[in-house]
Parts: C-alpha cells; structure tokens; sequence
C-alpha cells in the first residue's frame, strides 16, 4: 500500500517578504523572562567582553548564565557547561584570539559548548574581536561557524554590549511575531487574540497573492460555510472565516485583519485506536519517528503499518526553496500543523531545530497529547533526532 507521506506535498502560498514587527519594550521584557543565554568564549582573555555579554542580556530581561556563576558541584567542568547549555535558549559566542586549551575531546571549551549548542537546537549568535592576530585553531574554528552563521565583528566591550542587545531584540520579534498558516496561505501575524470561540489576527501581508488567497475567503465562502485550518504558535484550530478586512499602506504592503470563528474539527477515530500494548499516543510518537527520523516501523512486519503512519509535516517545506533565515519557525508551523491540526496532540511545547549539517538538521520536539478522558493523566511527549531538510 501507498505510504501517505509519499503523497505529493501540499504547494504553500507563502509571504517570503513578511518582517517581523518591532515589539514594544514592555514586549520584550515578557519574552526574555524565562529565556537563557549562554555566554561562551575563553574566560582569561575576554573576561570584560564576557561582562558586556551578560550586562545586555540582563538589559533585555533575560538570564545569562556564564561558568563563573555556576558554583561548586560534584559534575566534572565539561559535563557542568555543557548541561548548561542544554537548559539555555541562545548561545553567545565571543572568539578572541586564542583557541583555548583542548578537553579530551580535542575540542577546546568554547568550540564543544558551541557544537553542544548546535547539537540541541539553540538560537546560534557569535561575535569575534576584530583582530589579524588569532591562533590557527581559532581560525579554523572562525571559518566554521561562518558556513552556518554571520559572525560580526566587534571593537570594544560597549560595542559587543550594543550588538548583542540588538540581536535579542531581533530573536524576540522573530518570536513575537508569528507565523501563521491557514490551509496552505503562510503569513506573519503581528497579532493573534484567540478568546476561545472566536479568534482576531492581524497581518502586515507583502506578497500579493498571500493577500489574493486571503481576501479569498470573503464573501460566497464564507456564507457557504467552508472551514479553512488556522495554525499557530504550537496551536492549531478549525476555523469559519467571519470577515477579511485589507488596508493598503504607502508602503505597498497590507494591513489584513481576520476574523474567524471556531468550529469543532472533523473527527477521526483512526487516531484514537491502540494496538496491542501501544497506546494512541505511543503510535502518534512511532508515526513521527517514523516519518521525520527515518525510524523503522515495527508494525511493518505485522502488515499494520498504516496504524503509525502520518503524512510528512516537512515535505511541502523542503520542495518551497525558502531561505534558511525562515526556515526553523516554518518548521515548526508545518510539525503544529500536522501533529496539533490533525488531533494528535493538544499543543506543541518545544521546538528547537538546529543548523544544516551536510543537509540533516538536529531537532528537539515536545508535545502535549490530546486529553480523551476527563480523568486521564496527560504525559508529555518528547522525541529528539535529525531531520533532512
């Protein structure tokens, strides 16, 4: 039988030109509460710069979390920094001129935290002093973070400081703002209200045929009754689209304004069925192993496969070309989409998806599965592997 990942993909209408809105202050502040960043470089050279990094940090509302800091425990150093970076959000790296001294894994501190960084999906930021004078292995290690990242030059301390607390600025709009996704129509909010039964979205929308496939929602459709899927920042809902209002700015983009309406999802009882001792949540997380890792699906050779088949989520990412600044909040709208918008789950809780890597891509996902039961005790789902994208 014919796998339903094997299917062609759904061709997505998306606003490759979207920007991502200056957040207020006050906006800011709320996102970096409970964000970690990771500040890694060689401690004895750039102890200022090290100082710098966790005062722009703390500017933004976030924790830096630095290896001075972390106190006495029985872990040994390397095992200490890098469950650190583990628990961050975003690393920043600062590389001076020397390379730091090799662990056992012949990589020095700085490089391992930075390959440990990358390994668990975190937001990747890293500066280096603006100098002629650096250590081979340090260079080596510059040119191989520039094939994955931009890595700025910086001058001073002050500057650094400066640099820094734009680039959080400019990670906390990316995710402030989010990505949308309505059928196959991909956009940025700058606004989403969801009050249960109804919910407003408000989008600066600069690709014309993003704003056409919208506006195409007005009118007879609606009044016919048609039901669109709208996903969202780990959620995703059924929706009626009530009204599309389109305001034309000087700017040539559009203000577009949705209101829509919750209805209830289609049901489907295929995602409520057990197999022998695997739950349906046990058969939703062998469907994504299965579909995103390249797992071997055991009910394979008991002719059950179809029981943990899912259509793969990425599959209409990877035929988009769509550039690699976009590409981890796609993902993780097209994962929500699939896994929250099929009833599979309740809501996405964790994403991280790491940089290309001879083009497989490390990824942490978490989910919450859906409540079938009133007295159900929910546990959250977690999987970690690489995906190619």
């Amino acid at each position: 039988m014919t796998r339903r990942q094997d299917t062609d993909p759904e061709m997505l209408v998306i606003d490759r030109a979207a920007a991502a809105e200056i957040p207020t202050i006050d906006a800011i502040q709320e996102w970096a509460r409970e964000k970690r960043g990771f500040i890694s470089s060689v401690m004895s050279e750039l102890p200022e710069e090290r100082k710098a990094a966790a005062a722009a940090i703390r500017k933004v509302g976030a924790r830096p979390v630095m290896f001075e800091q972390f106190g006495g425990r029985d872990d040994n150093p390397e095992q200490a920094y890098l469950s650190e970076v583990e628990t961050s959000d975003i690393y920043i790296g600062i590389l001076g001129k020397r390379y730091g001294k090799p662990l056992p894994s012949r990589f020095s501190a700085t490089h391992s935290e930075y390959l440990h960084a990358e390994k668990h999906g975190l937001r990747i930021a890293v500066w280096t002093l603006n100098t002629d004078d650096r250590e081979g292995h340090q260079q080596a290690f510059l040119d191989e973070i520039r094939v994955f990242h931009v890595a700025p030059h910086f001058s001073s301390p002050d500057d650094l400081q400066s640099q820094i607390e734009d680039r959080l600025r400019t990670i906390a709009a990316e995710d402030l703002a989010p990505w949308c996704k309505m059928n196959n129509i991909v956009f940025r909010a700058t606004e989403v209200a969801d009050r249960g039964h109804e919910l407003s979205i408000t989008a600066r929308v600069r690709s014309d045929d993003v704003a056409h496939a919208l506006e195409g929602f007005r009118g007879e459709r609606g009044h016919r009754g048609d039901h669109a899927r709208f996903t969202w920042t780990g959620r995703s809902r059924y929706v009626r689209v009530k009204s599309v209002e389109s305001t034309t700015t000087s700017a040539r983009s559009r203000i577009m304004r949705l209101n829509l309406e919750a209805v209830d999802a289609p049901h489907d009882s295929s995602i409520e069925m057990s197999i022998g001792k695997l739950t349906p949540n046990d058969l939703t997380e062998l469907a994504l192993r299965t579909t995103l890792f390249g797992d071997p699906n055991p009910l394979e050779d008991q002719h059950m496969g179809f029981f943990a088949e899912l259509p793969d989520p990425l599959l209409p990412l990877r035929t988009a070309r769509v550039s690699d600044e976009i590409v981890r909040p796609l993902a993780e709208l097209l994962i929500a989409d699939g896994l929250v918008g099929s009833g599979r789950a309740a809501r996405i809780t964790e994403f991280r998806l790491g940089v290309a890597v001879r083009g497989r891509r490390q990824l942490v996902l978490s989910w919450e599965p859906p409540r079938r039961y009133s007295n159900e005790r929910i546990k959250p789902k977690s999987m970690t592997g690489e995906v190619q994208l």
